[in-house]
């Protein structure tokens, strides 16, 4: 990877849009749901997000949380509609790949995606950037 960060450019409202970055070395893994137009970014690292009771000499069951990145891709920058994937070569979290192995010649790389399957191919958005932590069940 030679880039530091990859940005990405939310366009909705004038208050949520603009840049967000995201730092390439702790992307884990990266996704995207066809039904929802949803891009998810698992980082690395686990956080203790709680603690189940006391252990009385055996281990307390532990709340682990893995931060995902969620990235709604839409059609429309006033509205969420789903893109039309057909082809994998054309569904966004390819364009997060691009980034990642790109050569810019600086320490971003700006993540764009492309146009949708649909029959007459329509531009693919970024409309909203969220950041959750989701649970994971273990016992440590």
């Amino acid at each position: 990877m030679v880039n530091k960060f990859l940005k990405f450019n939310i366009s909705s409202t004038p208050l949520l849009s603009g840049a967000q970055l995201v730092n390439a070395d702790d992307v884990q893994s990266v996704g995207y749901a066809v039904g929802t137009g949803i891009i998810t970014i698992t980082l690395k690292g686990a956080v203790t997000i709680a603690a189940a009771g006391a252990g009385g000499g055996a281990q307390p069951a532990r709340q682990m949380g893995a931060r995902v990145i969620s990235i709604l891709c839409s059609n429309s920058l006033t509205a969420a509609v789903v893109p039309t994937v057909t082809l994998g070569r054309k569904s966004p979290d390819k364009a997060i790949y691009a980034a990642m192995t790109a050569n810019p010649g600086g320490i971003q790389s700006s993540v764009q995606p492309g146009l949708d399957d649909s029959a007459t191919p329509l531009q693919i958005y970024f409309t909203s950037y969220t950041i959750a932590t989701t649970p994971i069940t273990t016992n440590i």
